[in-house]
């Protein structure tokens, strides 16, 4: 049987977290760790300037539970300890059910999520829950949408690191009224476009936020939750900046052409027509790229598995973007990667050509970059769907050829060295 630690922010008596433990409890073993009192906002801060202290309490479903006088991040960290000591090892940590959403940039501020996060620092597959409505004085009610989804988004959890978050954030209402589930990113913006600090009539002050306007694009999580959707949003734990640390290096300079190789991937493979086809001719455009030593961009959707191995023994240190949605340029990392790059024009290859591809080529239009499609280098699940992928990405004003016309349009301001090495890879 699965093991499972669960803790929140709300505290050990919350609702939302009695709900979940004995959903949890039909099918895992479930230990609880969570504060004794409110701790919301707390994010992952920990307490280090005192003693931390726990005390056993019974809740229903679980095999053992503490309330822990900390923060949610304290109670990760404490339950690791003490279970390990047991030999126990959680399988996954569910933190929650929250009493209010975690939209957007609340990610930053949440306790629910920082403790999901704490969790996925020791390897543990995390998933915060939140359930509730903009306005904090509400009282959530309505857990069974998101208890009905729990094995659904384990699923999930094992499609990726351990090192990433699982979001997960409904409206308040009945099971039936939510309109489904989408796999979207997490807002670049917060509930307000600013925190004011407004004085009391005590004299004291208290935070107020304001709801910001929604991206009509339906691109992130405000904006399908609005809509009556359940959204999932996978968040990173690394605080690392490769982009940046090129720059910083003079490792990052302007190159007048980029290489975007989108959505190669494994699992593509089970959907697009003629894969076998579609696998060597992505591996011949890739070793004519690094052979001219052009700057190539690789592009995943999580959980559709690796970038193609014939793909990636090529691609060398080449920068990659995961995100959620087709549209590539919903991760930030697309954005920073290509301004740091500063291309004049783009060569895209890759699937399915209908979606993934024809959305990245139109987010590079849209920056005003010139782009080249490699027709023979991009599939789709039928010949008509890529024909008429083809003539889309045409009329919006992308050029379209064949890859070994652009290779060796590029290779013409190579040396011949490699002019030579390029034609020998293309023609052999």
């Amino acid at each position: 049987m699965i093991k499972v630690l669960v803790t929140n922010d709300d505290g050990i008596n919350a609702a939302g977290l009695t709900a979940l433990v004995e959903k949890l409890a039909d099918h895992a073993e479930v230990y609880v760790a969570a504060p004794a009192d409110q701790q919301s906002a707390k994010s992952q801060s920990i307490t280090f300037l005192r003693e931390v202290h726990a005390e056993e309490r019974e809740v229903k479903g679980a095999v053992r539970a503490w309330a822990v006088d900390g923060t949610p991040a304290d109670c990760v960290k404490w339950a690791v300890g003490r279970l390990g000591k047991e030999g126990i090892e959680p399988d996954f940590l569910f933190s929650g059910i929250n009493l209010g959403m975690n939209l957007g940039l609340a990610a930053y501020y949440s306790g629910t999520i920082g403790a999901a996060r704490e969790g996925a620092l020791n390897g543990i597959r995390s998933i915060a829950l939140s359930v509730g409505h903009y306005n904090i004085n509400h009282e959530t009610l309505s857990f069974d949408y998101v208890l009905g989804q729990l094995p659904r988004f384990m699923e999930m959890a094992l499609k990726l690191s351990p090192s990433t978050v699982i979001s997960v954030n409904a409206p308040d209402a009945p099971s039936w009224e939510i309109k489904g589930l989408r796999i979207v990113p997490a807002a670049p913006f917060g509930y307000a476009e600013k925190y004011m600090f407004t004085e009391t009539e005590s004299g004291g002050f208290q935070l107020k936020t304001e709801k910001t306007g929604r991206d009509d694009r339906m691109r992130y999580d405000f904006d399908w939750v609005d809509e009556g959707y359940a959204t999932v949003s996978p968040l990173p734990t690394s605080i690392a900046d490769p982009v940046a640390l090129m720059k910083l290096r003079d490792q990052a300079q302007e190159s007048e052409c980029l290489a975007v190789i989108v959505d190669a991937q494994t699992d593509v493979l089970d959907v697009i027509k003629k894969p076998r086809r579609f696998s060597e001719n992505m591996e011949r455009f890739a070793r004519c790229i690094s052979r001219m030593n052009i700057p190539m961009l690789i592009t995943e959707t999580y959980g559709q598995g690796k970038t193609l191995k014939e793909v990636r023994k090529y691609a060398g240190d080449s920068e990659r973007v995961e995100r959620t949605a087709p549209d590539a340029w919903t991760s930030p990392d697309m954005e920073r990667n290509v301004s740091a790059l500063g291309p004049d024009r783009v060569v895209i290859a890759g699937a399915p050509a209908n979606t993934a591809v024809r959305e990245t080529a139109l987010g590079f239009l849209e920056r005003g970059i010139e782009v080249i499609i490699a027709e023979d280098c991009c599939a789709a699940t039928s010949k008509k769907e890529r024909k008429r992928a083809m003539e889309d990405l045409s009329d919006a004003g992308c050029r379209i050829d064949s890859s070994e016309t652009i290779i060796m349009e590029l290779a013409g301001g190579c040396t011949k060295q490699v002019m030579d090495a390029v034609k020998e890879i293309i023609y052999s």
